[in-house]
C-alpha cells in the first residue's frame, strides 16, 4: 500500500514538475517586470525624506522675481498631434531644451514643469540685488531661443510654436511644502499668482510684466503700459506692462549683470 502511495506520489511529482517550472518561470519574470518599473519609478520621483535627517528648514520671507511661460495655442496642437504623441512629446522637450538654458543662463532656477510651461525664480534660493533685470533678461531669452527653434524646426513640423511669458516681482514665502515623508521646497505668495495670471493673458512672442518688475527695469527697456487690469483670484487691479521686442538674438542679451546663482552650487551665468 505504501509501495502504491508512493507511486501516486511520485507520478504526480513528476507530472506536476512542468507546471512548477513554468510558475517559477512566470514569478521570475514577473519580479524582473517589477524591478524594471521600479528601477524607473525611482528615477522619476525623489527618494523618500531619510527620518536621520535634520529638521526641515524653516519658512523665509524673500524678494524674488518670478516668471512663467506658456506654449500658445499648445491645446489645439495636442488634439493635432493625438495621433503622434511621440512627436509631440518631442517637439515640447526641444522647447523646454532652449527655455532652460535661457532662464539658467540668467542665474534662474527652474521650479516646475507645468504642461507646456515652466516655473522660474530669481533671487529666492539666495540674494540676487539685481532679481528684476535677471528675470527680464530672461524672459527676453525665453522668446529669443524659442525664434531661434522655430527658424531651425519650423519647416520641418509644418507650423510654428509660439510662446509667452509673464513676470512679477515682490516678497514671497519659499521653504517646505508638503509632509514630513515627502516635501519639496517651494514658493508662494502673492506674486506667484500674479505671474502666473500675467502669462495666461499673454500672446505669442509676448512678455507681460507686473508694475513691480517694470518699475525696477524701466531705465533699461522699452514697455507700453496696458493699463490696471483684473486678474483672476485676486481682489485688486494689477499694473501691466507690455515688454518691446526687436529682434532679439537668440538667447539671453549680452548686457545681463553678473551676480552670484540662485541657489548653491550652481555656477554663475
Amino acid at each position: 500500500m505504501s509501495t502504491i502511495d508512493g507511486g501516486r506520489r511520485g507520478t504526480r511529482s513528476a507530472a506536476g514538475a512542468p507546471r512548477e517550472q513554468a510558475q517559477m518561470l512566470r514569478y521570475a519574470e514577473d519580479v524582473a517586470r517589477m524591478n524594471r518599473l521600479r528601477l524607473a519609478y525611482e528615477r522619476m520621483v525623489p527618494a523618500p525624506l531619510d527620518p536621520r535627517q535634520p529638521l526641515l528648514p524653516r519658512a523665509q520671507v524673500r524678494e524674488a522675481t518670478l516668471l512663467f511661460t506658456d506654449v500658445r495655442g499648445f491645446t489645439a496642437l495636442a488634439e493635432r498631434l493625438q495621433r503622434r504623441p511621440g512627436l509631440l512629446l518631442s517637439i515640447l522637450n526641444e522647447h523646454f531644451d532652449v527655455a532652460v538654458r535661457a532662464v539658467t543662463r540668467c542665474g534662474g532656477t527652474i521650479e516646475k514643469f507645468l504642461g507646456d510651461g515652466l516655473f522660474a525664480s530669481f533671487g529666492a534660493w539666495a540674494p540676487q540685488a539685481d532679481h528684476p533685470a535677471r528675470g527680464l533678461a530672461a524672459a527676453i531669452g525665453v522668446v529669443g531661443a524659442n525664434e531661434g527653434l522655430n527658424r531651425r524646426r519650423a519647416s520641418i513640423w509644418g507650423f510654428r510654436l509660439e510662446v509667452g511669458v509673464g513676470v512679477c516681482t515682490g516678497r514671497v514665502v519659499v521653504g517646505p511644502i508638503g509632509t514630513a515623508d515627502r516635501y519639496e521646497l517651494g514658493i508662494i505668495g502673492d506674486p506667484v499668482n500674479v505671474a502666473a495670471r500675467l502669462v495666461a493673458q499673454s500672446g505669442p512672442a509676448e512678455v507681460l510684466l507686473a508694475t513691480a518688475t517694470y518699475r525696477a527695469v524701466a531705465r533699461n527697456v522699452a514697455a507700453d503700459l496696458l493699463g490696471n487690469r483684473l486678474v483672476r483670484g485676486r481682489m485688486g487691479r494689477v499694473g501691466l506692462y507690455r515688454l518691446r521686442l526687436g529682434t532679439e538674438a537668440e538667447g539671453a542679451p549680452a548686457t545681463l549683470p553678473q551676480s552670484p546663482n540662485a541657489r548653491e552650487g550652481a555656477s554663475a551665468p
